[in-house]
């Protein structure tokens, strides 16, 4: 996974449990290990959606 903050790229599946103490049911965030800022793994797939629309929309400037 890639930080949306800071650029990192990390192996979420690797820093195990991420969230501790939000109050939400099943939380999935998971916590940049350089910058701390909270990915949510659900949003990844719009995140790629909308940079491959960027690079497009770029490239027809």
């Amino acid at each position: 996974m890639e930080c949306r903050m800071c650029g990192f790229e990390f192996d979420e599946t690797k820093i195990g449990k991420s969230c501790q103490g939000c109050g939400k049911k099943e939380c999935s965030t998971v916590h940049c290990p350089n910058c701390g800022h909270g990915n949510s793994p659900e949003f990844e797939q719009e995140f790629k959606f909308v940079d491959i629309l960027k690079e497009r929309l770029k490239s027809k400037k």
